[in-house]
């Protein structure tokens, strides 16, 4: 009798597999058709081409794969995946609280962070950025707005140089405009401004709001507090289809951004 209830629960199991794995294959698919590729998309694609496959032998073939591990083995796995899963669903939760999270106190600047052209056209993470620095400049219409990103390989012109454009013919005054036109990542952003700024200002000591889309605002705020700054956090949206991958793909950016402080 035990064991035919432990079936019913194993197979079970490997039916959910067979249905994550099938409904991350679709959700890779749609997304592709929807938005075109985005990094680390593909590793949705192979998670669940892997789990499709597992829960497909398994209930085919009856492998039992899991029951052919050592027990040490399992104990490490099981023991390490609680540690993964309790470190990701802490840092998620921060990333999601700083992502819907408005300052709205008084700082010495605004600072958009780019996010990639295509060509010269505005891509929609940063259409965001651009639309909640308008937003936001209705508030403060006399502080300064730093537009911080250099140009890509595939890009036409920087993305400073276009983030600017835009922000003029939504009637911000130029005479606003700092533009930072150098960068190439996020640390970068707020070191290559900070310079900008000391140089302009013979100060060393700033409070910026920072404005990026929701998923990056987390360790938009952190890495720019490690080069210097005092950071306030202003969130633009995210395209909503593409916001689970955005989110799950942070936690490993700010994984990185604690190792090497950038």
């Amino acid at each position: 009798m035990k064991n035919k209830v432990d079936g019913k629960e194993k197979n079970l199991l490997y039916k959910i597999c067979l249905w994550i794995g099938l409904a991350l294959i679709i959700y890779y698919i749609g997304l592709r058709l929807i938005s075109g590729f985005i990094a680390f998309s593909s590793m949705f694609c192979l998670l669940g081409i892997i789990l499709f496959i597992y829960g497909f032998i398994e209930l085919k073939f009856k492998v039992n794969i899991w029951g052919r591990i050592p027990k040490l083995l399992k104990r490490i796995i099981i023991v390490l995946f609680f540690i993964g899963m309790s470190i990701f669903i802490i840092i998620e939760g921060v990333i999601i609280y700083n992502g819907h999270h408005y300052d709205k106190e008084r700082p010495d600047y605004l600072m958009v962070l780019g996010a990639g052209l295509r060509g010269s056209k505005i891509s929609a993470s940063l259409l965001y950025r651009l639309d909640t620095a308008v937003e936001y400049n209705k508030l403060y219409p006399d502080v300064k707005i730093i537009v911080s990103g250099g140009q890509g390989p595939d890009e036409d012109i920087s993305e400073a140089k276009a983030m600017k454009d835009y922000l003029i013919s939504k009637g911000i005054d130029e005479s606003l405009i700092i533009s930072e036109d150098k960068s190439t990542n996020t640390y970068e952003n707020f070191l290559f401004t900070k310079k900008i700024l000391e140089d302009e200002t013979g100060e060393e000591d700033f409070t910026v709001t920072v404005i990026s889309n929701n998923f990056h605002m987390y360790r938009a705020k952190y890495l720019g507090e490690q080069v210097g700054f005092e950071c306030l956090g202003y969130p633009a949206p995210s395209h909503a289809a593409s916001s689970f991958i955005f989110y799950t793909r942070e936690f490993f950016g700010v994984i990185k951004a604690y190792i090497f402080k950038r």
